[in-house]
């Protein structure tokens, strides 16, 4: 593949992840204007999140020289993923996210995954929930007057 082709190819991931990215997590997600050059060297900026996104839409993939890229050039303060095109699908079909075991922890037990459960849940489970939980208080203040504590 001519270089020309390769960045124009690199060139339309980049477009189509940060159109996701500015959907569905910041507005604010752009694309680093001449990435490598300067002191902005991965693709993507999440500015509200701290993240700094290498984009890769490559035929063979070479996930520990592209990781190390990527965690090379991330800014100071920022975190960083590496976005991998699947090669055996079709273009922006499916995208890999690879992010380090740490931050992936950090992910998992932040505040913002419990809550999204809950929102996800049909009304009818909801207000059986919220039954649930009330008839539980009940019990506790009846077993609470009988002193079976």
């Amino acid at each position: 593949m001519k270089a020309k082709n390769a960045r124009n190819k690199g060139n339309r991931y980049e477009i189509h992840l940060e159109s996701i990215f500015r959907d569905q997590v910041d507005t604010n997600t752009r694309r680093t204007s001449a990435s490598g050059a300067g002191l902005n060297k991965n693709d993507l900026r999440i500015p509200s999140k701290n993240w700094e996104i290498e984009a890769k839409n490559a035929q063979t993939v070479s996930l520990i020289k592209d990781w190390e890229q990527s965690r090379r050039q991330t800014t100071s303060g920022n975190k960083t993923a590496l976005a991998i095109r699947n090669p055996k699908k079709p273009e922006f079909e499916e995208t890999l996210i690879v992010i380090s075991l740490g931050d992936f922890i950090e992910f998992l037990n932040s505040s913002g995954c419990a809550g999204e459960v809950t929102a996800k849940l049909d009304p009818n489970m909801k207000w059986k929930l919220q039954r649930l939980i009330n008839d539980t208080k009940e019990v506790m203040k009846e077993i609470g007057k009988t002193g079976l504590e």
